[in-house]
């Protein structure tokens, strides 16, 4: 009876994440003018896209699992991790996060739904993720962008939030020293007692998580994604920058160099590193405020975009809850690991 009415339930779940996606779709062509190249650009290409990496994801965790080679991948970072009592499917997927973050979060969801991390791991190694190997995966972009146009002051930006990756990883370190219970070599007991396990062919497990994990993922990832681009077409993300933007009050740097943090919150971040080397050159900013106009910038935009951005990936490979949670979590953390970062320079910077 139990069972029955959990199929039941499952049943009504699909259903009705079916229907809003339908819903979606049909609100998506009305409000476009049914510009279908339109729909085609903005959702489905970037969510192909998207479903084809956490398809892949799942390929390589079913390879590493079949072929026990989580160990082998886990202990390029393993030193790391350990010290926060976490295990080496963490690590692993802590590895995999340097190349691509929406891996390293399905890896870790379907570590979870396995049962080889526990629920509190698996939050604090998305945390983890957030910091150092976020830095590094964007760092040549980022480069590439901020150190010409701004020169010494990018360079500077550039260590501010290098230090502030790693004051994030610290401190969920700690969390992870005080929250996780340590095992035997710093492994969970829910992957002691995977490892136990005999192991299932790689065809096998890759079956079995296409059809347990992505279509789960893809239930929910298909309508939150319509919704955001739906979103964006009102522009409610826009709005969201100009409030941003004209309640910006400090006293950290002179009026003009305000420009430069509008440029970063209303525009892209590239606007705003133009802004600000054009004002160094031309003397209106010195280094230390150029620096201080970057960093404002950075924390008052990067909490919008990561809504406007990451939501959809989050809440599709997470649950909602739990992906929203992570989100404004992992932004806080990154809020916070800046400010930190930014007055030590402030102290140190003459």
């Amino acid at each position: 009876m139990a069972k029955s009415r959990s199929g039941t339930k499952k049943t009504l779940g699909i259903l009705f994440w079916i229907f809003t996606a339908l819903f979606l779709f049909a609100v998506l062509l009305r409000d476009t003018g049914f510009d279908l190249s339109f729909i085609a650009s903005r959702v489905f290409i970037p969510l192909f896209r998207l479903i084809a990496i956490m398809a892949l994801t799942l390929y390589l965790t079913a390879v590493i699992e079949a072929k026990g080679w989580s160990k082998m991948v886990a202990a390029i970072s393993r030193p790391l991790v350990r010290l926060g009592n976490l295990s080496d499917w963490s690590a692993t997927a802590f590895t995999t996060a340097f190349l691509s973050g929406i891996a390293a979060n399905t890896m870790l969801w379907n570590a979870y739904k396995e049962g080889k991390i526990s629920k509190r791991e698996m939050f604090l190694s998305a945390l983890l993720n957030v910091g150092l190997p976020s830095y590094f995966l964007h760092l040549p972009v980022t480069f590439a962008i901020i150190v010409p146009l701004a020169q010494e002051a990018g360079i500077l930006y550039m260590a501010i939030t290098f230090l502030a990756a790693i004051i994030r990883t610290i401190m969920v370190i700690l969390a992870g020293r005080i929250l996780l219970k340590k095992t035997r070599h710093g492994e969970t007991s829910e992957q002691t007692a995977q490892d136990e396990k005999p192991r299932a062919g790689v065809l096998e497990l890759f079956k079995k998580y296409l059809t347990q994990r992505l279509s789960y993922i893809v239930l929910y990832t298909v309508p939150i994604y319509m919704l955001v681009v739906l979103l964006r077409l009102h522009g409610f993300f826009d709005m969201l920058q100009h409030m941003a933007a004209n309640l910006l009050k400090t006293n950290a740097i002179p009026v003009e160099g305000i420009s430069v943090v509008v440029f970063s919150i209303v525009a892209e971040f590239s606007a705003g590193a133009a802004a600000a080397g054009a004002m160094l050159q031309e003397g209106v900013l010195t280094v230390k405020q150029t620096v201080m106009a970057l960093v404002l910038g950075n924390i008052i935009a990067t909490p919008i975009r990561a809504l406007r951005h990451q939501l959809p990936r989050y809440l599709g490979i997470y649950t909602p809850s739990l992906g929203l949670a992570l989100l404004l979590v992992g932004q806080a953390l990154r809020v916070i690991s800046v400010i930190i970062a930014a007055g030590i320079f402030m102290l140190l910077y003459n």
